[in-house]
């Protein structure tokens, strides 16, 4: 397929893209790749899901599949972005009649606001199972302290970024109860996970502790 043709091609995928953002809503984000340049691919782009724009590469993945010549379509794979948001993502490949890949469309749906409606939800439905924390049979300590605390930012159902200090506050307590704080270095690193310094954990903790205290006695 000559230039032109893949031209007129991204056209038509641009038309679709553009019905499927104004379908779904704003959380619905579709990038058009022109795969003669993956380092600068995006030729399209409806949306502002991954905060990229025209002229952009590729995603680590896409660019791995490309470069390993792995072009089967992909759908429904789970990505975050640099900014905390939760990403459900598809990409397909677009080839001409010899199976070159020639254009690759991306479709990216921000699931944040969803996860954290649905944490919500359950809470007020039965909060006793919407906080339990349960167990992570895993024997490295810090990929144990990466999982729990993944899991207390779903439980509390807000990224980091966009918390206030009574949901820093829960993610911390939730991390205590589970005894993570039992690890060494978890405070620092904790610490860097919610943008905030080693005291204010300190802080956290003994707000947190004080607290449990003073209801126990």
């Amino acid at each position: 397929m000559d230039t032109s043709s893949t031209k007129a091609l991204i056209t038509i995928l641009a038309q679709v893209g553009e019905a499927l953002c104004r379908t779904i809503g704003p959380h619905c984000e579709v990038v058009i790749h022109d795969l003669s340049d993956p380092e600068h691919s995006i030729v399209w782009i409806n949306g502002t899901v991954t905060e990229r724009k025209v002229g952009g590469c590729m995603t680590a993945r896409g660019l791995s599949l490309v470069r390993a010549g792995q072009t089967s379509d992909v759908y429904n794979y789970t990505t975050r972005t640099k900014s905390g948001k939760m990403v459900r993502s598809s990409l397909v490949f677009i080839k001409d009649s010899r199976q070159k890949p020639l254009v690759a469309v991306e479709i990216n749906f921000d699931t944040t606001p969803f996860v954290a409606f649905r944490h919500a939800l359950e809470t007020i439905t039965d909060p006793d199972e919407a906080y339990a924390f349960q167990d992570a049979f895993i024997d490295d300590a810090p990929q144990m302290l990466d999982t729990m605390f993944r899991r207390a930012v779903e439980l509390v159902g807000k990224e980091p970024a966009s918390m206030n200090k009574a949901e820093r506050m829960r993610v911390v307590q939730i991390l205590d109860e589970a005894g993570i704080f039992e690890l060494r270095r978890s405070i620092p690193t904790v610490a860097g996970y919610l943008g905030v310094t080693r005291f204010t954990i300190h802080n956290y903790l003994n707000e947190i502790r004080g607290k449990t205290g003073s209801e126990s006695s």
